[in-house]
């Protein structure tokens, strides 16, 4: 069991990242996280996702994680595009993600998250993820993308990581975008 889950009354936010894991996986300690998520899907509690995070969490409520077929190994830099439901506009997270807008933004990920769960809204896609930022419920927010990376900490150390364990190819790093 996460007992550090076990008492969140007194927090604010968490935050899931990534992780060498896949989320299609079913350790026990991802399918407690998954218990978790759905615990606190109807909750105060803000809940954040990036990466395995958005994919773990997307799960959780009944989406599929795949690897990315594709596309392969995604790494480097896509443009997203916002497209914010009717059903939210005028929200919060609609004042944070204006519909319409195009952002550039990091990607390092060798799976996808292919089909939404129940309770998600599609906030944006790219062009090489199509479920790339999803709002769960009203409090869950989940990304494909990396906001939390820069370019530089990517191919200093997450790109050294990835050809290390074989996730990537060392001849793609040209192909990556940037």
């Amino acid at each position: 069991r996460l007992t550090y889950l076990e008492n969140t009354a007194e927090l604010d936010a968490i935050v899931c990242m990534g992780s060498a894991k896949s989320a299609y996986d079913d350790d026990p300690w991802m399918l407690q996280l998954c218990e978790f998520f759905r615990s606190v899907g109807d909750t105060r509690l803000k809940v954040y996702g990036s990466c395995f995070g958005h994919q773990l969490i997307n799960k959780a409520f009944g989406g599929t994680v795949t690897k990315n077929v594709d596309h392969g190994f995604v790494f480097g830099a896509d443009e997203i595009k916002i497209c914010i439901p009717e059903d939210i506009a005028g929200s919060a997270i609609s004042e944070i993600l204006v519909d319409g807008t195009k952002l550039k933004m990091l990607q390092s990920h060798g799976d996808e998250l292919v089909r939404l769960g129940e309770g998600t809204r599609l906030l944006a896609s790219s062009g090489r993820c199509l479920n790339e930022v999803v709002l769960v419920r009203d409090n869950i927010l989940t990304m494909q993308c990396h906001p939390d990376l820069t370019p530089e900490l990517m191919m200093k150390n997450i790109w050294p990581a990835l050809t290390g364990r074989g996730a990537a190819d060392p001849a793609d790093k040209r192909k990556s975008r940037g």
